[in-house]
């Protein structure tokens, strides 16, 4: 199993940018073969290193995940995120 992570500082942290966000990234469970879990966190951490929103999913295998980068919905979801975000960092590491 695949664990990939995503941490986010945002251009706006307003409930509606929240929202939007969270919903766009939820929506892919279920319907993204080999992508088992979604979950995204907003941080309650206010200091200079934090982020403000993270995402942790996992995948069946390197292959799941490689597929998810390129499927068409995850695209979708990155055309909708994307220019809400002002910086970004990923981890992907074997459970």
């Amino acid at each position: 199993m695949i664990r990939h992570i995503v941490l986010w500082r945002l251009k706006s942290t307003d409930e509606m940018t929240l929202d939007t966000i969270r919903l766009a990234l939820e929506s892919q469970v279920g319907r993204i073969p080999g992508l088992t879990r979604i979950e995204v966190g907003r941080s309650f951490n206010t200091g200079r290193r934090a982020v403000d929103l993270a995402l942790t999913c996992d995948f069946e295998s390197r292959d799941a995940l490689a597929a998810y980068h390129k499927h068409p919905l995850h695209m979708a979801t990155r055309a909708i995120v994307d220019p809400l975000v002002a910086e970004h960092w990923i981890s992907d590491y074997e459970l």
